[in-house]
């Protein structure tokens, strides 16, 4: 596979699970392996939090609309992976009290560096970056 992923995904529930899927797979096939490390599944999830966050939060309660999209992107270098989620809906400031909810971009701060949460006036983009090949004897990123 490229060193690069973009994936378009629609803004519907089964797409959190392709995302998983395609970014597997794609981090899978950079360390020459079929089998996901810990380190590959840290930033699955990661990727799983920001799509999930993108589906359920960017276009408010109005929906989507005909055009809704959240676009994955994926670029590596070696062992770095740098991981990229934006959508064109609309920034919604969280709760001040977010209850039992509220946990998606801390968990990504949890398995991931660099993370990056930017609003703007076209969309959110949330970006993290992490390391592959730390699994002894599963990733040697292909050349």
């Amino acid at each position: 596979m490229p060193p690069t992923l973009r994936v378009e995904l629609p803004v519907e529930p089964g797409s959190a699970g392709r995302s998983r899927r395609e970014t597997g797979r794609w981090l899978a096939s950079l360390c020459g392996t079929d089998e996901q490390c810990p380190t590959v599944q840290d930033l699955v999830l990661a990727v799983n939090e920001a799509v999930s966050n993108s589906i359920e939060h960017a276009y408010g309660a109005t929906g989507p609309g005909g055009d809704a999209t959240v676009v994955l992107r994926g670029d590596a270098e070696g062992y770095r992976v740098r991981m990229e989620v934006s959508d064109r809906g609309r920034w919604r400031d969280p709760p001040t009290d977010p209850g039992h909810r509220g946990r998606g971009i801390g968990m990504i701060e949890a398995v991931a560096e660099d993370v990056r949460v930017e609003p703007g006036p076209d969309g959110t983009t949330v970006s993290f970056q992490g390391r592959i090949g730390r699994c002894p004897g599963l990733c040697v990123p292909a050349s």
